[in-house]
Order: C-alpha cells, then sequence, then structure tokens
C-alpha cells in the first residue's frame, strides 16, 4: 500500500473526478487508474464507483477513507516533527477557534507565536465542540479551541482547561425583559440556540432545568456566531453567547445583556485535541502561547 496512492485516493474523493485528479496530481488518467485498481485488489474491495456526475466513494470506499487521511496525515506528521528537531521550522499547523477565544487570546497568542517561529504557516478555522470532532480524529486538525462541558467530551480527545467562559443572556436594547432580574421571567421569551444541544447551545437549557423551568421556546438555530448578533439586534429573540463576543462585535449599540441575579452555567474553554497524536515542537509552542494569552485575558 503506497503512500502516494493514498494521496491520490482522497484527492479523487475531494474533486469527485478522476479526469481531474489526474490533473491535479501530474499524472496520465490510466497510471491514476491503475494506481487505484492496484489498492482495490489489496483491499479486495472496490472503492470508488462511476456516477453521471464522475465518481464516488463505495461503502467500502468511506471506510477505508477515514483511515486513508489518518495515514497520510500522521506521515506528514512524522516528517514535519523530525524536520523540526532538526531545526527546520517550515511547517503548518492547522487548528479551530470559538469565536469567545478567537476575539480575546487568540490574536496575542499568534503574534507572540509569529515572532518565536516566523516560518511556520498557521491556518485557523472557526469551529465548535462536537463539530470539530471528525477533523481532530483524521489529523485534519492539530487542536481545537472550544468551550465544552466535561462530561460530554469524547474519551479519545485530550481536553485541556484554559479558562471559564463569562456568558450573558443578550436581547436587542428596546427588548421588553432587557431589565428582567430573574430566569423565571423569561419563559415566554423566544431564543435563538447558538449550535446543537452538545454544543454552547445547551446553556439556556442547562439553567433552566436548574431552576425547575420548562425548556426554553425555541425561535431558530444560528449556527454562526458572526450573524448571531445581528439576528438577535433585528428581533425579539434572546441568546446566550460569550461576554466577549457581546462587547466586540458590530451591532453592540443595538443590543444589552440581561442583568439576571440567577447564575448561568458558564463554560469552560478547552485545547482538544487526539490523546494518541503527538504535538509537534511548533504546535506545542502555539498552545503555551495561547495558554500564556488566555491567562491575561480569559
Amino acid at each position: 500500500m503506497k503512500l502516494q496512492t493514498l494521496q491520490a485516493l482522497i484527492c479523487i474523493e475531494e474533486v469527485g473526478s478522476l479526469r481531474a485528479a489526474a490533473q491535479l496530481l501530474h499524472l496520465s488518467q490510466p497510471a491514476l487508474s491503475a494506481a487505484i485498481q492496484q489498492l482495490e485488489d489489496e483491499l479486495k474491495a472496490p472503492l470508488l464507483v462511476r456516477t453521471k456526475r464522475g465518481v464516488s466513494l463505495t461503502s467500502f470506499g468511506q471506510a477505508f477513507m477515514k483511515h486513508a487521511r489518518l495515514i497520510v496525515t500522521e506521515s506528514r506528521r512524522a516528517q514535519e516533527e523530525i524536520g523540526q528537531l532538526r531545526g527546520r521550522w517550515e511547517r503548518h499547523i492547522t487548528f479551530a477557534a470559538s469565536p469567545a477565544i478567537a476575539l480575546a487570546a487568540l490574536p496575542l497568542a499568534l503574534a507572540s507565536f509569529a515572532r518565536e517561529f516566523p516560518d511556520v504557516t498557521v491556518n485557523v478555522r472557526d469551529g465548535l465542540y462536537p463539530a470539530v470532532s471528525p477533523q481532530l480524529r483524521d489529523g485534519t486538525l492539530d487542536f481545537a479551541l472550544t468551550a465544552a462541558h466535561k462530561h460530554d467530551i469524547d474519551t479519545d480527545l485530550e481536553a485541556q482547561p484554559l479558562y471559564v467562559s463569562d456568558v450573558v443572556i443578550v436581547g436587542q436594547r428596546q427588548h421588553p425583559m432587557a431589565n428582567a432580574t430573574r430566569l423565571a421571567e423569561l419563559q415566554e421569551c423566544r431564543w435563538a440556540f447558538s449550535s446543537a444541544p452538545r454544543g454552547p447551545g445547551a446553556i439556556i437549557r442547562d439553567a433552566f432545568a436548574r431552576y425547575g423551568l420548562p425548556e426554553p421556546k425555541l425561535g431558530l438555530v444560528c449556527e454562526s456566531f458572526l450573524a448571531l448578533p445581528g439576528v438577535v439586534a433585528h428581533s425579539d429573540l434572546l441568546t446566550t453567547m460569550p461576554r466577549t463576543l457581546y462587547e466586540r462585535n458590530a451591532f453592540k449599540d443595538q443590543l444589552c445583556s440581561i442583568p439576571l441575579q440567577d447564575a448561568l452555567p458558564n463554560p469552560t474553554i478547552y485545547v482538544l485535541r487526539r490523546h494518541d497524536l503527538p504535538v509537534t515542537p511548533a504546535a506545542a509552542g502555539l498552545i503555551r502561547w495561547i495558554q500564556h494569552h488566555a491567562l491575561q485575558t480569559g
């Protein structure tokens, strides 16, 4: 089983065409087809099927693709780590970050990291748990910085706490409940949930349950933290968001923070990564800078 063939299979899956993949890989289409055929012979299973739109993975191909991506990623990581230990720092780090930390500690951490490791290219993506889990598992992400509940984190992931995020309830400035002090006063309000129940969107549900209140009324689900402040500013919806996001968004003057006396559950921001995947020296250096600045800004 050749690494180049696995890379070729990944390319085919991404572009959906043997011809397009062959062009990207600078191979002839017959040569690429022969390499995939040899891989299928080794596995004794068909990996690709032709469709009207090109090619797609069979059920065998889908099962094998997870392993193929992991093999390719770990091979790349191994080469990069050895290169770093030899003093060659030309490499990439890819990680996901939640809005709260992206607006607070991350800019300072990236600036400090760039001064220490000027030859390392950093790729930052938006991402929340649990949506980032598949990319952590297949090695696409080196790590993720995200809010999560400790008991919900999958056992194959290592969770290193950074800080506790301060969460507030937010509505438009003229909202009828703008001066509410008790969660019970908000029972009839409609809510914008920011993510799936296992993510930060579970905060208001947990709060209602803690105070013996019925399930909050769902108005809409908004999985974009970038869009969330604007959606709330132009509606009667309430939502929860990190205080950092509330204080640093373009709609701040149109929003208000509900002055509740009832405490809300505040999620912890974690560094998540696969526990069985070694951290490269460069990634470890970036995590150290993130931890340093998180203590100051978190």
